[in-house]
């Protein structure tokens, strides 16, 4: 029997123990040397086009039931690759590729054609059919990869909102909307946060689905919906049209479309700011709901002619609800003209015409600066809601402390910031200013059920419910020659139910076409939107409903 010999154990070890650290190093070499262009290229185009990101936070819309929805997350997309220095016939491949890739077989010609390019990507985002199409084809110059990147679900109408994530002189950050407002939170260091938004998934995709559809039959330039508890400041909804695709932001020629109308984009509002200048009478003492005045269809500021929409109709005693009902501009400069004009200019200041909101994303004041001039017409013209600017978000806080019991809220988006950790943040109001008393409050709210009873809001009504609004047509101004264009913009701003609002909702179409007033344009949109709401958030009637026949 043959003496075992530990020496030559040590030595298979020895030996082992060297070639795997050859294996090792061979594997190093081959990685860090031999493929050292391609993972430099590989590293270097992921820094400068792919978007890739540590994990992002993610922003959830919600539903009645708080069941999350999302509106941008991380998402696994696969792309495919070339390694040109191994590509023998660029043109061949290019035929190939083409149908596959839906893509110009010369652009693939070109890309594949680069003799010392060790990586190019040939198209992200490819489905699963692709990359097995890709794979059939055993070229060994073709490869399949992954990468994150920042995905927005489609069918939401909420591309301004949210924003997207892109890239500015610092690397990748997030741009526009609440991708970039939250940014820092997005983008944690080292415990990133998730948010959960006001934003109910359902009544933001049926106010958006509302809009389109209105804009379309009404061949406007452009409009916007939104939804707000006014109460408490929390926006429901907020859609806006045109929009752009998040997803392929980079194919956007027109960057003003980023921009959110809704906070960015001031206009004159027109006769919907007349609740506001009513508002202010009687708060004052200078009117009540039942002061007359004698309208003759129109009337005369120093030497400015202003008349009512149709100026020979509804003349003779109106009372100031009648005022609101029929949208009497003659009416709204007799209110103007019985306040003083310190106090009529401080009033719309305390309700924030000229102001930021406090909205949680990026935003424009409003502009009432011709009044400062303190000129008497300007006064008048700013009654009926022209030669004053205010953004849609705006007017909304305006008319809901007008609807709340006179007290001025802030509108917000996010209502709750959770991070990684575990830890939340939730959205905290800072403390509401009172603009009117509760007992004014309640007399223009019944003022503007009227509207909607006996105005120009009558094709709002639903039965069941008490609705208040108020509609309004404005000019658009010539900002070129001076004056003002021959196009409107129309407005219609309810709520209900009237005396308990579980909502405010702002209608706006831009140049619409068609019709002259808004009551026939906006209103029926509200009217839709409304009885959605209604049943989807299970609201009861506040009135009974009259008898079928």
């Amino acid at each position: 029997m043959k003496k075992y010999n530990p020496e030559n154990r040590i030595i298979v070890l020895i030996f082992a123990f060297v070639l795997l650290g050859l294996l090792i190093w061979g594997r190093f070499f081959y990685l860090s040397v031999i493929l050292h262009d391609y993972y430099t290229a590989k590293a270097k185009n992921i820094n400068d086009n792919s978007g890739v990101v540590i994990p992002r936070g993610s922003i959830f819309l919600t539903d009645k039931n708080n069941l999350p929805y999302a509106a941008a997350l991380n998402k696994e997309f696969s792309f495919i690759y070339a390694v040109p220095q191994e590509v023998s016939d660029p043109t061949e491949l290019a035929k190939k590729l083409a149908p596959i890739l839906e893509l110009d077989e010369s652009v693939l010609t070109q890309k594949l054609s680069k003799k010392d390019d060790p990586y190019e990507i040939l198209k992200r985002k490819v489905s699963d059919t692709t990359v097995e199409a890709i794979k059939a084809l055993k070229e060994k110059a073709l490869g399949v990869d992954s990468e994150t990147l920042r995905y927005y679900p489609e069918g939401l109408h909420l591309s301004q909102v949210i924003g997207f994530l892109g890239f500015n002189k610092n690397g990748q950050a997030g741009q526009y909307g609440l991708e970039e407002y939250y940014d820092e939170e997005l983008s944690g260091l080292f415990s990133s946060a998730d948010l959960i938004l006001t934003i109910d998934s359902a009544i933001q995709v049926k106010a958006g689905t509302l809009l389109v559809d209105a804009v379309k039959e009404w061949g406007a330039d452009s409009g916007s919906i939104i939804v707000m508890n006014p109460k408490n400041g929390a926006l429901l909804a907020m859609a806006s049209f045109p929009e752009f695709d998040a997803n392929s932001y980079s194919a956007v020629s027109d960057k003003n479309i980023f921009m959110n109308p809704a906070t960015l984009k001031r206009y004159e509002p027109g006769s919907v700011f007349k609740p506001l200048t009513m508002s202010i009478g009687i708060e004052t003492g200078a009117v009540t709901p039942e002061t007359e005045y004698y309208n003759t269809g129109s009337v005369k500021v120093a030497d400015r002619i202003m008349s009512n929409s149709i100026p020979d109709k509804i003349l003779g005693w109106q009372t100031m609800t009648m005022v609101l009902e029929q949208s009497l501009n003659t009416g709204a400069v007799f209110v103007q003209q019985k306040i003083p004009k310190d106090v009529f200019l401080k009033y719309l200041k305390n309700f924030g015409v000229d102001s930021k909101t406090g909205i949680d994303v990026s935003e424009m004041p409003g502009d009432i600066s011709p009044l400062l001039t303190g000129r008497d017409v300007n006064f008048a013209t700013a009654s009926f809601g022209q030669g004053v600017a205010v953004t849609p978000v705006e007017l909304l806080r305006a008319l809901s402390a007008v609807t709340n019991g006179g007290k001025l809220i802030q509108p917000h988006l996010v209502s709750k910031i959770v991070f990684r950790d575990g830890n939340s943040r939730e959205f905290k109001e800072t403390s509401q200013t009172q603009i009117i008393s509760p007992e004014t409050s309640a007399k223009v709210v019944n003022m503007l059920v009227k509207v909607i009873e006996n105005g120009s809001g009558r094709r709002a009504q639903i039965k069941g419910y008490t609705i208040a609004g108020k509609t309004g047509t404005a000019q658009i101004p010539d900002l070129k020659n001076g004056g003002y264009l021959d196009e409107n913009i129309h407005t219609f701003v309810a709520f209900a139910p009237a005396y308990d609002p579980k909502f405010i909702a702002l209608i706006k179409l831009d140049s619409p076409k068609g019709s002259q007033f808004s009551e026939s344009t906006v209103v029926p949109v509200f009217k839709n939107l409304a009885q959605f709401i209604f049943s989807y958030l299970e609201i009861p009637p506040d009135k009974p409903v009259e008898q079928q026949p």
